[in-house]
């Protein structure tokens, strides 16, 4: 019997997230191995070029995935290229890719703990052994993935309505014709009819009147703020930074990054309690400056090179992972599904992961030679970097919490004029954001009323019962 509703989303979730596990795990074990004694003998004592080049490298294997997704991932379906959010509702999209983004840091916790295990290896295995485990959650992926259900929107747009609709209707666990389930498919279909002209590729280099190329390099955008923040100058190589730069023995600098990336996967979860309520603009906003902040701290801890100093800079480490745990970790994840059009969204989201890979190989290749040569000086860099995405989310990012996918859709109807043709449908999402929330306000209002009248009813048949 076929998975339905909540298990149905759980093994979409669950598969998803492995393969964000598995890219965490990519990104902790290169910084965990590279300094391990067998594997400084094996390469003849890399210097920060090479140590650069050879972390850098996984990266650019990602960014050429990340552009054949752009040309393949659409005529192969959403499922192949694993695809979350459009079998999400609006009100639990933010809090399922919100989970998967912890799976990030679960995998980079992993690593972490998986290296300082395998250091007191002596031979090869040291440094073979952690890379080779990597294999384990891509085989998990193999099998899960063909059972899981196509995207309906996919299916909407290359094979049927009716295949569709009966998605729809597995994934909400009602059946066909329930007026839920009805209300869905025409907002698909109504969305396809609009974005009927959009079928070449090369459409989304061009604005029209759906602004497809604006809404790609918001995704794009989105991805550039994660890695240009600073996060993977810490994450691939705080074992690196703890034992070259701050005197620290090897094994305790595994041991604090693998708490480090603990606590980081930890706080990564609180999310899901609050991003349906801050809303994705506040998050990436007041993430920024929190960032800013502590970049500029740690930049003090470092040039001033005491111990107080320098235990100053490990404290402002495991703080700059919380800040960005609590926005930029899986906002821009989730924005880039959700702000390209239908016909658009495999396209944007490759274009997106693009950008991740891109920055996040230019970040992980240049800092082993930017702390050699620049030492406090290198994190001046990401201090001026966060404070600049501050403006930029701010006029030019509209908000997608608790939107549907179809209403995101409208929202960029008419491209505008000059610096219009950057800020449109950020008012406009503001103010549908602003309807739902008072939607949702005067629900539970009427709803409290009601439990109120049912109450004091109850409590005036007790009175008369007693009388």
């Amino acid at each position: 019997m076929p998975l339905r509703g909540k298990r149905l989303t759980a093994g979409v979730t669950a598969a998803c997230g492995l393969g964000f596990l598995l890219f965490g795990y990519d990104q902790g074990v290169m910084g965990g191995v590279i300094g391990s004694s067998t594997f400084v003998k094996q390469f003849n004592h890399p210097d920060a070029l090479t140590q650069g080049l050879i972390t850098g490298l996984y990266d650019l294997g990602c960014l050429i995935g990340s552009i054949a997704a752009f040309f393949f991932s659409e005529p192969i379906g959403r499922k192949k290229s694993i695809w979350q959010s459009e079998v999400s509702s609006a009100q639990h999209r933010g809090q399922l890719v919100t989970i998967e983004a912890a799976l990030i840091i679960c995998g980079l916790a992993m690593s972490n703990w998986v290296c300082f295990g395998a250091s007191y290896i002596a031979s090869s295995f040291q440094w073979r052994g952690p890379i080779a485990v990597q294999c384990i959650f891509a085989l998990y992926l193999l099998i899960t993935v063909p059972f899981l259900v196509e995207s309906p929107r996919w299916l909407a747009n290359h094979k049927s309505i009716a295949e569709a609709t009966k998605v729809i209707a597995q994934l909400k666990d009602l059946p066909e014709d329930d007026p839920e389930v009805t209300s869905i498919t025409r907002e698909i279909e109504v969305a396809l009819e609009e974005e009927s002209s959009a079928d070449a590729w090369h459409k989304i280099f061009t604005n029209g009147g759906e602004q497809n190329f604006r809404r790609m390099m918001l995704g794009v955008g989105g991805l550039y703020m994660q890695q240009m923040c600073g996060i993977n100058s810490i994450g691939y190589y705080l074992p690196v930074i703890l034992e070259q730069y701050i005197g620290l023995s090897n094994s305790l600098s595994l041991i604090l990054s693998a708490v480090a990336a603990t606590q980081f996967f930890v706080i990564s979860f609180a999310p899901v309690w609050f991003i349906e309520k801050a809303g994705r603009r506040n998050c990436m906003i007041w993430g920024a400056v929190a960032q800013a902040i502590i970049m500029a701290l740690l930049c003090v801890g470092f040039a001033l090179d005491t111990k107080p100093a320098l235990a100053m800079m490990v404290a402002m480490f495991f703080l700059f992972d919380d800040a960005f745990a609590l926005s930029f970790l899986n906002v821009p994840w989730m924005y880039a599904p959700e702000i390209n059009s239908l016909k658009m969204r495999t396209k944007g989201g490759a274009a997106a992961a693009a950008s991740n890979w891109l920055f996040n190989g230019i970040v992980v290749t240049v800092t082993p030679i930017g702390l050699d040569k620049l030492r406090w000086k290198y994190y001046l860099i990401f201090v001026v970097l966060n404070i600049s995405f501050i403006p930029l989310v701010y006029f030019c990012y509209p908000e997608t919490k608790g939107i549907t996918l179809e209403q995101i859709d409208r929202i960029f109807v008419g491209k505008g004029t000059g610096l219009g043709a950057l800020t449109q449908g950020v008012k406009e999402s503001l103010h549908l954001k602003r309807d739902i929330d008072q939607h949702e306000l005067n629900s539970d209002e009427e709803s409290g009323i009601k439990d109120d009248g049912d109450n004091d009813a109850h409590g005036e048949h007790i009175e008369i019962a007693k009388a």
